[in-house]
Order: C-alpha cells, then sequence, then structure tokens
C-alpha cells in the first residue's frame, strides 16, 4: 500500500502537506487538495480513520436524511452528492426519515453525538422544534429544499412554485378545465408550495379552485393508486396534477390495472422530474436538474468542512426541464 510519503514525492510536495489534506486543513489550497486526492484515489491509499477522527474530532462521514429514498426525488439527488464526495475522503450515511421529525431529529443528535463531518438533511420538513434540534449542531450542514425565514445554514432547492405551475398550465393548454391535484402531507414545506403553484396556475386561466377536486395523499404509490380510484370512478376526472412522482406513478399503475390508458383515457402531469425509465409513459412533467441540485450541496457542504465561513448561500434551482407529451 502507498504511503503518505510517495504521495508526496509524486506530487512534488511535503508530507506534512499531504496530511494537512487529508485532515482536511482549511489554509490548503483547494487545488492542491484537490491534487492529492486525484494521486489517493489513483494509489489506493487507505488512510487510518480512527487516527484522522483523533487529529479532526470528527469522523469522516456525512449524514444525509431524505423522506423516503423510493421516491425519485431524494434519489437522484443523493446520486449527485455521492459524486461530490466520493473520492475526497468522506462517506456519505443514508436514512430514511419517512417525512418524521421525530426520526429526523433522533438521526441528527446521533450524528452530532459521533461527531459527524457534516450533514445534509432534504425531507422538505420544515418546524420550529427541528429548527431548536439543529441550534447546537457543531458541523456543517447544509439544506435541501428546505427554507427558513433567517438564513443561517446554506440552502439548496428547486423552484416547486413554478414547478406545478408549469405542470398545471400544460394540462389546461391541452384543453382541460376539471383538475384533480394530488397533493402531499402539510409536514412538507415542497408540497404546500406545489400546491400554491397549482392554484395561481387555475387563477391566471380563470379556472376556480374546486377544493372537491383536492386530494390529501401521503407521497407515495398506494396513495395515488387509492385516490385515482376516487377520481376516475366518482368523479370521473380526466386530468390529474401530481404533487410528485410516487402518487404519479400509484395513478399510472391503477390506470393499467382497470383499463384506463394514459393519453387516450385521462392525462397526468408530475410536479419533479421523473426518472429516465418513465420519459415515455406519457406523463407531463416539469421540474429542476436533481443531479445538478445534489453536486451543489455537496461542493458547498466540502468548502464548509474546510473551514470557508463566505455568507451563507440560498440558491434555487429554476424547473427547466418541461415534457408535454402531446407537444413533444
Amino acid at each position: 500500500m502507498a504511503t503518505l510519503n510517495e504521495i508526496a514525492n509524486i506530487l512534488g510536495i511535503s508530507k506534512s502537506t499531504v496530511s494537512r489534506v487529508i485532515n482536511n486543513d482549511p489554509n490548503v489550497k483547494y487545488a492542491t487538495r484537490e491534487r492529492v486526492w486525484k494521486v489517493i484515489r489513483e494509489l489506493n491509499y487507505k488512510p487510518n480513520i480512527i487516527a484522522r477522527s483523533m487529529i479532526t474530532g470528527s469522523l469522516p462521514l456525512v449524514l444525509v436524511i431524505v423522506g423516503d429514498m423510493q421516491n425519485h426525488y431524494f434519489s437522484k439527488t443523493f446520486i449527485g452528492i455521492e459524486k461530490v464526495l466520493m473520492g475526497t475522503g468522506y462517506m456519505p450515511v443514508v436514512y430514511n426519515s419517512m417525512y418524521d421529525v421525530a426520526k429526523e431529529k433522533e438521526l441528527i443528535q446521533m450524528a452530532r453525538d459521533y461527531q459527524f463531518a457534516g450533514m445534509i438533511p432534504m425531507t422538505g420538513v420544515a418546524s420550529q422544534e427541528l429548527k431548536e434540534c439543529i441550534q447546537d449542531v457543531k458541523c456543517p450542514l447544509v439544506f435541501i429544499n428546505r427554507k427558513f425565514d433567517d438564513l443561517e445554514f446554506d440552502e439548496i432547492g428547486s423552484d416547486d412554485f413554478d414547478a406545478s405551475y408549469k405542470a398545471t398550465s400544460e394540462l389546461i393548454d391541452n384543453g382541460h378545465r376539471r383538475i384533480a391535484y394530488l397533493s402531499g402531507s402539510k409536514k412538507s414545506s415542497i408540497a404546500e408550495t406545489r400546491f400554491r403553484g397549482f392554484c395561481k396556475a387555475l387563477e391566471d386561466n380563470g379556472i376556480a379552485l374546486d377544493e372537491n377536486l383536492v386530494f390529501k395523499g401521503s407521497l407515495d404509490m398506494t396513495s395515488g393508486y387509492e385516490l385515482a380510484g376516487k377520481i376516475f370512478n366518482e368523479l370521473g376526472i380526466k386530468a390529474i396534477c401530481s404533487n410528485n412522482f410516487l402518487m404519479a406513478l400509484g395513478v399510472l399503475r391503477y390506470g393499467a390495472r382497470n383499463g384506463r390508458t394514459v393519453l387516450k383515457d385521462f392525462e397526468i402531469a408530475c410536479c419533479e422530474m421523473v426518472p429516465d425509465l418513465y420519459f415515455d409513459s406519457g406523463m407531463i412533467f416539469v421540474g429542476a436538474d436533481l443531479e445538478a441540485i445534489g453536486e451543489k450541496a455537496g461542493k458547498i457542504l466540502l468548502k464548509r468542512i474546510a473551514g470557508a465561513n463566505d455568507p451563507k448561500h440560498r440558491i434555487c434551482f429554476s424547473a427547466s426541464k418541461v415534457f408535454n407529451p402531446l407537444k413533444a
């Protein structure tokens, strides 16, 4: 196995500089750190994690909290995080909170007690209780799609209002005026923002909101499947705007099992990007580049871990990807 001396000799730098890079000394230039980690990967050097943690005071682990890993939104965003972190000496550790604030608090406290190097919570659930929980967290945090009134933390997200507005508008452009909306839990700030986008699109097109066409769900496929039965059989609705992909997938599954064909018998729009496998499913979908969001969060977290103290970021990715099968 390679040694610190061998890495230093290859790069023409001192052994101490290599050691400082491995231990994330913020005074080492970013370009130098990149060069050192490149050689470390090439030589398959394995630093002593326990010894390193005794020097740095933290484990080289990053806690990533997702609402539901089955949801494409979280899994695709995590790919971006992982792409940035892997090869830098940090290992992402992923946990599902299932949108449970109590569980999320427990996970954050665990990472604090075990002295994780950083955290990226991205469940979309915001509460005063959770904010109080993170006040005494010493490691850097970068939030994805969670906004606090005061900018105490770095926040990366997408324009969920615009995504929902555009998704609803696509259905209206296709000739629909009675549109059912599959909503998410009130715990989720993302779900609430997307609902406001839906309402605004109706308003701007002279369509009054019908509360009877708003269906509360639990952001999973089972919920979408069950609600589809009510929408199709009891109300005869032929257009649906879904808060997220899993609920939309539930609608598609219900249709396939009950003789209702998408585009022929009904249309459905999703307020976020869908997996590549479903690009030709007949769904309308609108959203931001999820992998890019994850990459940005990972890069900011690494800089914070390295000691960057520039002003906190609040970055919003636009819902630039729009697909309507009737316009393709």
